[in-house]
């Protein structure tokens, strides 16, 4: 794989990352979940699934699945 090859790869995981939570922002989370839900399998292979970057991914994955939050009371 060239730098180029990789600068690309990692410039189209921010444009969906960002285009993911823009999304999410906007209340439109089914379609969020969907670029998200594409985007984190593409970190799984190329960043693993216990970076960081993955992580956090992961974590706002779980936040649209589970909207509410755990119960305070």
């Amino acid at each position: 794989m060239s730098d180029a090859a990789g600068d690309a790869s990692e410039t189209a995981l921010d444009l969906h990352r960002s285009i993911g939570v823009l999304l999410f922002s906007y209340g439109r989370r089914t379609e969020a979940e969907g670029v998200l839900d594409a985007l984190h399998e593409d970190m799984c292979v190329l960043l693993g699934g216990d970076h960081e970057e993955t992580r956090e991914i992961a974590d706002l994955l779980a936040r649209l699945h589970c909207p509410e939050g755990p119960d305070p009371y």
